[in-house]
């Protein structure tokens, strides 16, 4: 998969023609997965890439629509490795800033002509880009006339009688319902993180964790308990995982840390892949570490029984 940062990309980047698409795409849900595979559909016919232009920071972080900024489903990199799982050939993750979004709507598609050379640009109904968010559905049909590209909008994708949307899913995560989340996604939510030195209290009490580095902007289920798959240099092992604070040991300090059952490397620094898979319960304080003992062994034993018979995603 080719990566551009920047539009116009540097040399010596061509395409002569592509499929397009343009959108946030953060969290790659069901919704997102169909665009997807309908543009890969199309490039087949025409016997060109797909491309897909999406945006960081997100247009509504940077300009104030909302005030949240460390809610992203996906960051940069695990965005970028979806993507790739997905087959596309060309991503452009273009910065985000309050100078680009005065970018015109016209100025914006010409440049995206001139880079990609688009076919056909598939997007969804609500689409708008460029200032003022001007350029909607009927004014991109018109400039596709005139620069030769076809708009295709797709249906946005329903769950429950309700619109699958990234808005939806980081609700959901942050209520800690991640098999609501897994549902509207098609897949497990996951972080993916190196292994750090920590404090290594697990190991002292009996259960070895790996505490897993979050990026600042990614979001986390709520704080609780999870049974959890962790691959390891590939390989998927059973795990139970705890979001929070510990306080038990009156820190303050949001931490991931996985029990990885029936494991015995050392892996740190090394590059793991967390899948949430169910909430056992909530974070709580215990009135001495051989309580807390006794309800890690609880909800070790509970995770393994989910997970044994998990029907993976």
């Amino acid at each position: 998969m080719h990566i551009i940062r920047q539009l116009p990309p540097q040399p010596p980047f061509q395409t002569p023609a592509s499929v397009l698409t343009i959108g946030s795409y953060d969290g790659i849900h069901r919704g997102h997965k169909r665009i997807i595979a309908e543009l890969k559909h199309a490039a087949a016919r025409y016997g060109v890439p797909t491309a897909m232009v999406t945006f960081y920071p997100r247009p509504k972080v940077v300009l104030g629509r909302t005030e949240v900024t460390t809610n992203y489903l996906t960051t940069v990199p695990e965005k970028l490795w979806l993507l790739e799982k997905l087959g596309l050939d060309i991503v452009a993750i273009i910065p985000f800033s309050v100078e680009f979004a005065q970018t015109p709507a016209e100025t914006f598609v010409r440049q995206l002509v001139e880079t990609f050379h688009p076919k056909e640009l598939w997007v969804g109904p609500n689409f708008k880009l460029g200032k003022g968010r001007a350029g909607d559905i009927p004014s991109l049909r018109e400039m596709g006339t005139e620069l030769d590209f076809r708009v295709n909008v797709i249906d946005e994708e329903i769950a429950d009688g309700e619109i699958i949307s990234s808005t939806r899913i980081r609700a959901a995560m942050a209520a800690g319902d991640v098999r609501e989340v897994t549902r509207l996604l098609g897949a497990y939510p996951f972080l993916r993180g190196k292994v750090l030195h920590g404090a290594q209290r697990g190991r002292t009490i009996g259960f070895p964790t790996a505490n897993i580095a979050v990026p600042p902007e990614k979001l986390l289920p709520a704080n609780g308990v999870y049974a959890t798959w962790i691959y390891v240099h590939g390989k998927r092992y059973p795990a139970v995982t705890n979001i929070g604070v510990r306080p038990t040991f009156n820190e303050t300090e949001r931490s991931v840390e996985v029990h990885i059952f029936d494991f015995s490397e050392i892996i740190y620094d090394q590059l793991v892949h967390v899948e949430w898979v169910e909430r056992l319960r909530s974070e709580q304080k215990f009135d001495s570490v051989e309580g807390l003992m006794a309800q890690i062994r609880r909800d070790a034993a509970r995770a393994r029984e989910i997970l044994a018979a998990e029907v993976a995603v």
